[in-house]
């Protein structure tokens, strides 16, 4: 990557809060699965299968429309607004927004 992981991170989350995805980014390897594109098109299996692989031990869940990750004192949360497969997209944006805090600046 020519980028900083970092800034690679915040690349692709803004695209992705923006609804476009951000296909053809660099992104770390770790990101360059089938996975992030099933959760992105509404696969919640995907979306859980790319939680366990980059956020091992990290809790998850949903709840009042919104999908979280946690890690004891770290939050990253994306509020989503229930058009179908959503869930599956604000989960994988949680993902990558923890993602993103855990990168030392």
């Amino acid at each position: 990557m020519t980028q900083t992981r970092k800034t690679a991170l915040e690349a692709l989350l803004a695209k992705m809060k923006a609804g476009e995805g951000g296909w053809g980014l660099e992104r770390p390897k770790e990101l360059h699965t089938d996975l992030v594109w099933k959760a992105w098109m509404g696969s919640f299996d995907a979306a859980f299968a790319l939680h366990l692989a980059v956020l091992p031990g990290w809790e998850y869940g949903y709840d009042g429309g919104m999908a979280w990750v946690k890690l004891p004192g770290l939050r990253s949360s994306y509020r989503h607004n229930d058009k179908e497969g959503i869930t599956a997209r604000a989960w994988l944006i949680a993902i990558i927004t923890a993602l993103v805090a855990e990168e030392p600046e």
